[in-house]
Order: C-alpha cells, then structure tokens, then sequence
C-alpha cells in the first residue's frame, strides 16, 4: 500500500436502489477477508429516491470486524465529480472511487493496493469489469460467465480472472472510473477532480488522469482483479448526452488526446493480458505435453515447410498439442490446437503485438525484420511461453523473428529442436543467390558477400559477421539440428561447427498420397517413353530462383531445332511470376495432393528442376518420385545428392544453360536412359511424413541438456 493510513472506499451514491444494495452487499462480503486497512465512505447525492438516505444510514458503523462505514448527505446535488471531492477531502490517505451500480469481488482491495505500491509514481489503477472501456474483458469471457445476461455469474469469473491472470499490470493512458483507486500522493500533487468543468459526470477521470500523466504520473491496470459493472444506474437515459459533451470538452482542452487514444487502442495494451483470459476458458488436458513451433509464415501457406508442419502436426496429434508463432504486419499470431478436458479439439488464435511495421525503418541493424537481436520477436516469444507451459520448442524457420528466439530459450527448460530448412542462419539472403541467378556456396571470400547483401537486403557486409557471431554464441542454445539431407548438413558446416552427436538427419517424407508404385497397373507403362514427343514438366513458381530463365532459354533453342531430331515439349506446372517464352507450355497453379495425377494426365516423362538454389531437401522432386518420373536438378545440395544416390535422374549446372539444353537433347536421343531412370524411380523406397514423425517425437520427448544459462541481459 502506498500510504499508512486506511483506505476510503468512496461510494457516490444517487439513484438505483438494487444497484446500491448489491453494491455495499458485495463490500460487506469480501470485507471480512481483506488485509487492506480500509473505511467506507458512502455519499447521498441529494437521491430523490424514496428509502434511500434510510439504507445508507442504517449502514453507518459497520459490523464488528469489518471496516468503518460512515455516510454523509450532500444538502444539494454536487454531481459525481462533486461528490467525489467531497469523498477526497473526506479522507486521509488513498481513495478508491467506486461507482454504486458496481459489485466488488473476492481479494479486490488487496490487489487494487498491492499494484499501487509496485511504484512510487502510480497514480491509479482501475481492474477488469464486463463494460469499462479499455478494461472490459473479451466477449468470449463475458458469453462464458453470462455477464450480460439476468443472473451473472460474478464470483466465478473473478475466480477466473484471478487464476489466469499473467499479472502484468499494463500502464495505459487513463484509469476507467467505475472502480478506480487513487494514491494519495498523486492528489496532493495534481489536486481533485475539475467538478466545475465536468458538473454533469463522465470524462472527469479522464482529466484527472491527462493532468496527472503531464506531471509524470502513471497508470496501471490491475489484470488479475474483476470488479463487475452493470452500467448506468445512476445516469440513465442521459448517459449519451453527458458522454458526449464530456467527450468535447476532453478533446478541447487536450488537442493530442484524440491521437494518443486511437494509438493506444491500436497497441492494445491489454492484448496479452486479455489473450491469458480467452486461453484459460478452455483448458488443455494435463497430460498432453505442447510444442510450440516458430515459423516464419501462417501455416496455412502452400510453401513446403508450411506443407510439411502441418502433416507433421497431424501425425503427432495423438500425442502432442501444438502452438505455431509467426510474424504478421504489425505483431506477432500465436495458433494454439489442443485438446481440452472433454477429448474435444479446440483451437485459439491470439494476435500479439508489438512488432515493427514490415517495411518501416528500423532503429538499428538494417530494414525492419533485420535486426539481430530484436526485442519485439523476443517478447513475443517470452508471451507465448508464458501464456502456456510449453514442453518442446521446434523452430521451423526464424524468418521474420531475427535471432531473438535463440537468445530468450538459452534458458528453456525442454528441448530446443531446429529444422535447418533454408540456410538463412547462414546468411540473411537465405536463397545464397546473387541477384536471384548466382550460386555463391556460401564463399570464404566475402567480396561476393559485400555486393549482393546491399543489393538484396539493404544491408551492409559487416552485419553479416555480427549476425554469425551472434548464431555462434547461442549455437548451444538448440539441442537438435536437424537436417533433412547430408548436403544441408554440410552446408550449415561450413559455417557453424555443431557436435556430430546433435546433428540428426531426417528426411522430410512426402506430404502428399504415395499413390501407386512399380508394377501398379495405374501407372503408364514405361516404354511409352520410347516414341512420341520427350515431355518436360517445369514444376514450381515460374520465377528466376526456380531457373525460368533457363527453361525460357532451352524452349527458345528447341524452337530452332528440327522437330525430326529433337522432338522435346516443355511445360510448366504453378504459377508464373516472370514472363516465359510463348512456347512453354503453361498448365497454370496446382495442389501438390493432385500433380502426381496431373503429370501422368499429361503425359509427362521428366521432371525438369533448374533453380540455381541449393535446396536442403526439395520437396517438389519427392512428389516427382511420387509421381514415378525421373528429376534433373542441380549437382550440388539435396537435389544432387538424392538423384546420385537413388540413380533416378540426372544433374546439371544450372547456370549453364547450353549445358542443360545438351542433357535434354540427348535424352531425346536417346530414350532407353529415360526408360532406365524411370523404372528406377518407380522402385524407390518413399516414406510419407507420417512414417518419420516418431523421430520428432522422441526429440521433443528427449529432456534437455544440463548446464544451459541465460545470458542475453536484455531478455529478462
């Protein structure tokens, strides 16, 4: 408590009888277990209804044990500002202004007084009610507790509240008046309130609060305390209007004040406390342990770690809930599936706030989403651990959460498990092309590094030694690295050195039906590619990192070649970002579950994958193989090893284009290898996601090792 002396609960009374008498039976009740030293001080406002003045005064004294109630009549009507003065020069020390159409809950005043003694520069704190303005709890909440509704379930959702409250006490601009406690300090150094501006009630909080805040005072909402709010008894039908013209007179005397409320309400400052609530209505079992996965896009994105996640996610359903953060314009989105008490699968999508705009400046270490360390991703990771006992963390792909996650789970106590499925851990441009078309192998040499980071990210060459220097301090910070291919492996090596013994090698698997393999009757039969036209399906987005200036550049010399010798059709499966050559084939977007089907309706022999970026795995050449068709691709990453060593295609340069357009053309020539690799890639042992998740599992099983500390400062 900020002062020795009691607290006066002030009680401006006027008209609602029912409202009265609950109100001071609700005081009554939760006196008897209340540690705050207080009195109450209940104020006639000159009520005109009958039976009034004689309730309040049959109250004077108070019981045994409970604190002092003292009444007072107002000769006239001072109005509620007035009244309120009264109530503070009434009293000694602390004041809690408390509206008659109110009903306090168990525990109320303690936590009131306990948030105002956090600091010595709070001027008040106002709890949560079911209509409050900015403290008004979710409607899913109010619908839950029924405090709409003629008998609302008050006590049970304080219990609420108080239970799943994450006690952040958030500051906001002003204090709501139904229920809002007042130090002492802050009235003797900003005065009363301005009863002769706002004679008619509302906004006179609201003043108080501007002048205090002018002088530096704060104030605080109380997130772990209800008070319930039934709303205009007193005003009646002349709340609107009074409303109103407090509303004019605030934004007069404070022309900013306008500005500031719209942002405020924007940053939602009760976002997180509010989100603890909605979470808490359904609980999850107590047995199902939860992984939360960070990924940089909303999973229900077609990209093939998306894909991935959510067929991974399925799989494990039996035995895990899962919660997924990724980034958004402005903030962060928390997804959270899980099963509740009743074996019901429940979901809850929470919006977290407080990132950068996306394409804002940012204040230091490069374009917004480029700083190293960013404290936006970092609190929003800590919130999301908060909110739910998180026994796994599996990050997918840190794109658009910086390095942030790392340094804040330094100190998790479950496993940390990471997916390098792009190498942006590597490097920033995580594609390692130079202008979209360069391989650079991640070079030693970093002249290459000092032109094409300015050029694709904005960024200098020297952040790319911090942001490594920043991986390698909190390296140990990931129990499992786990790559899908040798060649991601080794690639991640020539950078970071990870212990052999927390490298795991799991193949992704396909995301999509197996389908029918070697010798089903469905397939085409396989010397079908022995005549006609040697069909090539361009599969993914038609843009330079897939290779369409390749693919452009072989459709352009096949049209000059004659069609006896060379008979070679090119198509193109997705969605075209660049313009193609008018010969190309364009079959237009996909849903990867149909391309196996759709190539065979085709009639495709090969698939053509020319992107000059070093795929960790390739997701698009398993559903080729799905699909029972050889692939070309790059010699170098996942592409080249999975075609040598299931001898089921065959490789290139993909910067050389003449070089693929020989490839194609012999193979046209010569079609018994295409039968060859065909056969092969039709006896190729696949495994779907499903037949790999027991790995996962048993990683976010493992328990973690011993001895991890945090040390990043800034994170706690």
């Amino acid at each position: 408590m900020s002062t020795a002396t009691p607290v006066t609960v002030v009680v401006p009374v006027y008209r609602g009888l029912d409202d009265v008498r609950a109100c001071l039976a609700s005081l009554r009740r939760h006196a008897a277990g209340c540690a705050t030293d207080h009195d109450v001080l209940l104020i006639d406002d000159a009520s005109p209804e009958p039976g009034m003045a004689a309730l309040l005064d049959g109250l004077a004294g108070g019981a045994t044990g409970g604190p002092t109630v003292r009444v007072l009549h107002n000769a006239q009507n001072l109005g509620f500002a007035g009244t309120v003065n009264r109530g503070f020069a009434e009293s000694d020390g602390d004041v809690v202004v408390l509206n008659a159409d109110t009903v306090v809950t168990a525990g109320w005043l303690d936590r009131l007084a306990a948030t105002a003694a956090t600091a010595t520069d709070v001027a008040t704190v106002t709890p949560l009610t079911n209509a409050g303005s900015i403290c008004t709890v979710p409607r899913a909440v109010i619908a839950t507790f029924d405090l709409d509704g003629d008998q609302p379930r008050i006590d049970d959702c304080a219990a609420h509240v108080a239970a799943e409250s994450l006690n952040l006490r958030p500051a906001v601009i002003t204090g709501v008046g139904f229920c809002l406690y007042v130090t002492r300090a802050a009235l003797d150094d900003v005065g009363p309130f301005d009863a002769e501006t706002f004679a008619a009630g509302y906004g006179e909080e609201v003043d108080f609060c501007l002048r205090a805040g002018a002088r530096g005072w704060r104030h605080l909402v109380d997130d772990a305390t209800f008070v319930f709010h039934r709303q205009g008894g007193s005003f009646g039908a002349a709340r609107d209007e009074r409303r109103a013209t407090s509303a004019a007179l605030l934004h007069q005397r404070y022309p900013t004040f306008g500005a500031e409320n719209a942002a405020e309400r924007a940053r939602d400052p009760l976002a997180v406390p509010f989100a603890a609530l909605e979470l808490g209505l359904h609980r999850r079992r107590p047995d199902r342990p939860l992984v939360l996965h960070l990924l940089h896009n909303s999973p229900e994105e077609l990209g093939g770690t998306e894909t991935h996640l959510r067929t991974l996610v399925e799989a494990l359903w039996q035995e895990f809930d899962v919660a997924v953060l990724h980034p958004v314009r402005g903030g962060f989105v928390l997804r959270i599936t899980f099963e509740d008490r009743h074996g019901t699968r429940a979901e809850q999508e929470l919006h977290l706030p407080g990132a950068p705009e996306l394409d804002a400046p940012a204040g230091t270490g490069g374009p917004a989403g480029e700083e190293v360390l960013d404290e936006h991703a970092a609190e929003a990771l800590r919130l999301a651990l908060a909110l739910e006992d998180v026994a796994a963390v599996h990050l997918q792909n840190l794109v658009g959460h910086s390095l942030a996650p790392l340094a804040v789970l330094a100190d998790f106590p479950g496993p940390v498990v990471c997916s390098v499925r792009d190498l942006y851990l590597a490097c920033p441009h995580h594609w390692l092309l130079y202008r979209n078309a360069e391989p650079c192998g991640i070079p030693e040499d970093r002249s290459l590094c000092a032109r094409c980071l300015p050029e694709a990210k904005g960024l200098p060459v020297e952040y790319l030694e911090t942001f490594r220097d920043t991986v390698t301090r909190w390296l140990d910070t990931v129990d499992h690295w786990v790559f899908s291919t040798r060649s991601a492996a080794d690639y991640f090596a020539r950078v970071y050195d990870v212990p052999e013994e927390r490298v795991q090698l799991i193949p992704h698997g396909a995301t999509i039906p197996l389908g029918p393999r070697d010798g089903d009757a469905d397939l085409p039969d396989t010397d079908a590619v022995l005549t006609g036209p040697l069909r090539l399906a361009f599969v993914g987005r038609g843009w330079a990192k897939k290779g369409l200036g390749v693919v452009n550049h072989l459709v352009a010399d096949l049209a000059t070649m004659d069609e006896d010798a060379v008979d070679v059709e090119v198509h193109h499966f997705g969605e075209l970002r660049e313009a193609a050559h008018p010969d190309l084939v364009l079959h237009g977007t996909y849903d990867n579950r149909d391309l196996p089907g759709l190539l065979h309706r085709a009639g495709m022999h090969v698939v053509l994958l020319p992107g000059p970026y070093a795929e960790t795995f390739g997701h698009v050449m398993t559903e080729a193989l799905v699909a029972g068709l050889p692939v070309i691709g790059a010699g170098y990453g996942a592409l080249g090893e999975r075609i040598r060593a299931e001898a089921v295609g065959w490789t290139i340069e993909p910067t050389d284009a003449d070089g693929v357009r020989d490839l194609v053309v012999n193979l046209a020539r010569c079609r018994p290898e295409v039968r060859r690799a065909t056969r092969q890639a039709r006896r190729v042992a696949l495994r779907t996601v499903a037949e790999t998740a027991d790995r996962y599992a048993a990683l976010y099983r493992a328990p973690a090792p011993a001895g991890r500390e945090p040390t990043w400062e800034a994170t706690t």
